[in-house]
């Protein structure tokens, strides 16, 4: 019995290790190729990073950073929790300007750009009635800190650009988790025979999408499960869509949407299981 008891607290020892210090550092690059019927005869290259979670140095991600910017990207996409608290900024602008995007980078915030959710607001979040913590988060500085380095911050607004005569509009829709997204007003000015993207912290939003009305969504929050278990999957799911939407490139409403595990997770609460961080590049052709 003693035996087994001290197998079992090793063993447990072990797997707490791997989840803390391990898992979430293998950070993977997942490749996609999508087919797009408006791209036509053009080819996009877009890299998604989402739930960055930016708190603190981190040998193992700047490095990571590192490895992302060996490779051009037409577009790059930030879908929010950029930020984990204000001591992150520094580090943050630091990677994020490493990447190269020919066409720029964009970014929406997430519930933890708004709020700072510290150990109690973790473990009680997501309990029914739980509310947002009480700390808000310095948005403005922020956001100064984001366009100092070349990122263009989309709150319910849209900006459009062309890609060798391929008309694309980008739609930023704020957090949906606070309360802050206006849809309708994020897509004024939609136009059907553009190329129409949205950016959007979560992937519930397509619910109050028309079909068809935008063709790539591109959003994270759920992270991927963040803590999956053999043959159950993921414990919590943050999505009101269900589990097919955790995470990957689904499609729903005639929406290709990417949805990303995330680079990172809450300071207080890092665990990862079954589940790595990731940084999504999406290769989209006719």
């Amino acid at each position: 019995m003693e035996f087994l008891l001290v197998s079992l607290l090793v063993a447990m020892t072990v797997l707490l290790v791997w989840m803390m210090a391990v898992e979430p550092h293998r950070y993977q690059v997942t490749r996609q190729r999508v087919s797009v019927t408006k791209c036509r005869q053009h080819t996009l290259r877009i890299l998604h990073l989402s739930d960055t979670h930016f708190a603190r140095n981190d040998y193992w991600m700047s490095r990571f950073f590192d490895r992302l910017s060996q490779e051009p990207y037409d577009f790059v996409f930030l879908t929010g929790d950029i930020f984990d608290c204000r001591a992150g900024i520094s580090f943050a602008c630091k990677n994020l300007n490493k990447l190269k995007s020919r066409y720029g980078i964009y970014a929406v915030f997430g519930n933890h750009d708004y709020y700072n959710f510290f150990l109690q607001d973790v473990l009680f979040h997501n309990f029914p009635g739980q509310g947002m913590p009480f700390e808000a988060q310095p948005v403005e500085l922020f956001t100064k800190a984001l366009e100092e380095t070349g990122i263009r911050v989309l709150s319910n607004e849209s900006v459009e650009c062309c890609h060798d005569g391929l008309p694309i509009v980008i739609y930023g829709l704020d957090d949906p988790t606070t309360e802050r997204a206006n849809l309708r007003q994020t897509l004024q000015g939609f136009r059907p025979v553009k190329l129409n993207i949205l950016l959007s912290h979560t992937v519930d939003v397509l619910l109050d999408v028309g079909e068809a009305e935008i063709d790539l969504s591109f959003s994270g929050h759920s992270h991927g499960g963040q803590v999956c278990l053999p043959f159950l999957g993921p414990v919590v799911l943050h999505t009101g869509l269900g589990l097919p939407y955790v995470s990957g490139i689904k499609r729903y409403k005639g929406t290709v949407c990417s949805i990303s595990r995330g680079l990172s997770a809450s300071r207080f609460f890092p665990f990862r299981l079954l589940c790595r961080p990731e940084a999504v590049i999406l290769e989209l052709h006719s």
